[in-house]
């Protein structure tokens, strides 16, 4: 008797979850079976690529992250061997809603320990970027870009006026002190640079991000790589202009409702 699809796409873990209590009880022998189509398998993928290493991938299950770990010690079922180990499988909604993600206090303590140096306070600290990414994430955004939808040389061109925009390694410091963002969640410095840096040209130059920065460089002082992202808005803005696009209507209204309240009082 041949094969069923259902069989082929089944993922069994022989290993007791006694012996390895990094597999997750969903994994376990006596739990439902858990199909590859449950899983995202490019998960890990994005972790690394919003991470910037692919370290985590190399991790060996040992447990020597979760023999040192201080909140382990508190609560037993905060386990970051666990964490990692579902990662990797593309368990992507079990990594976004465990509790240990949100608090592991970066102690360094695993990283200390581990043979393959994973630093887990690092990935929890991407992976809860991802899950609040995921959480405000307009419906019925595009989550996929084409080739087509590159435009390879704008950010050739943004470069020649503000060269520190390819440094950005989308940390989230620029957008943790930007006063915009704190008004507006959907203002977002991080974001923007992204836009820049894959050759985004027509979300960048119709994001109103550009519009609104009230250069304030508190971005600046507090980015690792040096992003001058107030020269990077003033390059895009040209860029606008010269590709036709226009000032966004909503703000020019609000700046003649401010000046008409300015010239009441006055």
């Amino acid at each position: 008797m041949g094969e069923t699809k259902g069989q082929r796409d089944k993922v069994t873990e022989r290993a007791s979850s006694t012996l390895d209590p990094s597999i997750p009880r969903s994994l376990g022998p006596s739990s439902p079976e858990l199909l590859v189509n449950d899983l995202d398998t490019e998960f890990k993928n994005r972790l690394a690529e919003k991470y910037g290493d692919t370290g985590f991938m190399h991790c060996l299950s040992c447990g020597s992250c979760s023999a040192s770990c201080p909140v382990r010690k508190l609560e037993e079922k905060y386990n970051p061997r666990r964490i990692i180990r579902m990662a990797i499988l593309g368990m992507k909604d079990e990594v976004y809603k465990s509790e240990f993600v949100w608090l592991c206090s970066y102690h360094t303590t695993c990283l200390n320990r581990c043979p393959q140096k994973v630093n887990i306070g690092e990935v929890a600290d991407v992976v809860a970027r991802m899950a609040e990414e995921e959480r405000k994430r307009p419906v019925g955004r595009k989550d996929k870009v084409t080739q087509a939808d590159l435009d390879r040389g704008f950010k050739q061109q943004v470069i020649k006026a503000a060269g520190s925009v390819s440094a950005c390694f989308i940390c989230g410091s620029c957008t943790a002190v930007c006063p915009e963002a704190l008004f507006d969640p959907e203002k977002d410095a991080r974001r923007f640079i992204r836009k820049v840096n894959l050759g985004l040209r027509d979300e960048a130059l119709a994001d109103e991000f550009k519009d609104i920065c009230a250069t304030h460089f508190r971005c600046l002082s507090r980015c690792p790589q040096g992003v001058q992202i107030s020269r990077i808005m003033n390059a895009i803005k040209q860029c606008a202009v010269e590709d036709g696009y226009s000032y966004p209507s909503e703000l020019a209204a609000l700046e003649r409702a401010d000046r008409s309240k300015s010239d009441g009082r006055s």
